[in-house]
């Protein structure tokens, strides 16, 4: 999402269909961070400090930004009584 203008200008169904696709992205991004931290906390532990420890910190933002962004979208939905 650009900004909230964008949110507040969409059609209720254009709204509906971009909260399912960030609703999946959301989700599919959160499960792959856990199992990425997984391996790299067992990377870390069996063979000693590498680039795979620090690994997960790159994606942090990326995760954030992916939070925002369905807040947003989530905010919206309820603004409109949608949810």
């Amino acid at each position: 999402m650009k900004s909230k203008e964008n949110l507040s200008q969409m059609s209720n169904e254009a709204l509906i269909k971009n909260y399912k696709s960030a609703k999946g992205i959301y989700i599919a991004f959160a499960a792959i961070f856990v199992l990425l931290l997984i391996s790299c906390l067992y990377l870390t532990v069996a063979k000693g400090f590498s680039v795979f420890t620090v690994l997960p910190f790159t994606f942090i933002p990326i995760l954030i930004a992916n939070v925002m962004s369905f807040g947003k979208v989530k905010e919206e939905m309820k603004a409109r009584k949608l949810i």
